[in-house]
């Protein structure tokens, strides 16, 4: 998504991503990003909640007002989201199986890494 962010705005059109994995957004270095500290997947709001959804939806688009490049932290905090998380990981079903995370970047091309980092 940063890249794609990154093409649309070199070419005048503006961009917002938000998101809930903050070490890839900041490996990414998107243009203008707006980070909620939710479980993945809930990246527009606790579910079943509309209104908790569109006070973050209204606080993530004043991103397009930001006018330097990174990325700003949504104060929101959901306890619940994350105790629920633990739960079901603790129960042995909806667990996160992916690799551990680190900030090493990876593309999948050189054409990728060598826009990716400026060059």
């Amino acid at each position: 998504m940063c890249l794609i962010a990154r093409h649309f705005e070199a070419r005048g059109l503006p961009t917002l991503i938000l998101g809930s994995a903050l070490d890839i957004m900041t490996a990414g270095k998107p243009p203008r990003a707006r980070f909620l500290n939710y479980p993945l997947g809930f990246e527009a709001g606790r579910p079943f909640d509309p209104d908790n959804q569109l006070e973050v939806l209204r606080e993530a688009l004043k991103g397009f007002e930001q006018t330097t490049p990174g990325i700003a932290r949504l104060d929101y905090e959901w306890q619940d989201g994350w105790d629920m998380i633990h739960a079901r990981s603790a129960a042995g079903g909806g667990g996160d199986f992916r690799s551990p995370r680190d900030t090493t970047p990876r593309y999948q091309t050189e054409e990728d890494r060598r826009l990716a980092e400026g060059g």
